[in-house]
């Protein structure tokens, strides 16, 4: 992705916050058309993990990842067509998974295996170009959201994450058309 700053994440986030429901609701079916397996896991699983812990925390969730295609398309164009691959999104994730587990302190993995998937993890942030102030951004409105109501602190470690694993994978799909 372009350098993108933080001002200019306010900005496109404040926009997606203004856009006539119309608008939105054509970027989400264009979303849906173009990237149905990405759409189904936000709108599914993911959210619906979520909403284990906080059903607030959810709807946030899913307001955030509006904002992360709407970013994208403004900075990156119209989304591109999900690859042939049927299984490009579980390969995807799970890669991810693995290289998250790396980076939790504690965990069972062989030293080796974590050190290797510590360096790829951040090796792909690099190369993807993951706008480290867009991820900024999204901790700061699950914090803000989150300090609201003593029920949803719980579930920031987990929305944060999947937010993360949002843009990755949002970076990745960018990323396949060259």
């Amino acid at each position: 992705m372009q350098a993108i700053t933080a001002q200019d994440i306010n900005t496109i986030a404040e926009a997606s916050r203004i856009l006539p429901e119309t608008e939105g609701t054509a970027l989400l079916d264009r979303f849906q058309d173009r990237q149905p397996q990405l759409y189904d896991a936000i709108f599914g699983e993911l959210s619906d993990a979520i909403a284990e812990d906080s059903f607030d925390m959810a709807n946030l969730f899913l307001d955030l990842c509006f904002d992360i295609i709407f970013l994208y398309h403004r900075t990156q164009g119209e989304i591109p067509k999900q690859p042939e691959d049927e299984r490009w999104l579980e390969v995807k994730m799970a890669l991810l998974d693995a290289e998250l587990k790396s980076l939790v302190p504690g965990n069972a993995m062989n030293g080796n295996l974590t050190a290797s998937l510590n360096d790829r993890f951040v090796d792909r942030c690099k190369a993807a170009g993951t706008p480290l102030a867009l991820l900024a951004h999204l901790d700061e409105q699950v914090s803000q959201y989150a300090s609201f109501d003593p029920s949803r602190p719980r579930a920031i470690p987990l929305v944060n994450n999947l937010l993360f694993v949002v843009v990755r994978l949002m970076d990745d799909i960018y990323d396949s058309r060259t």
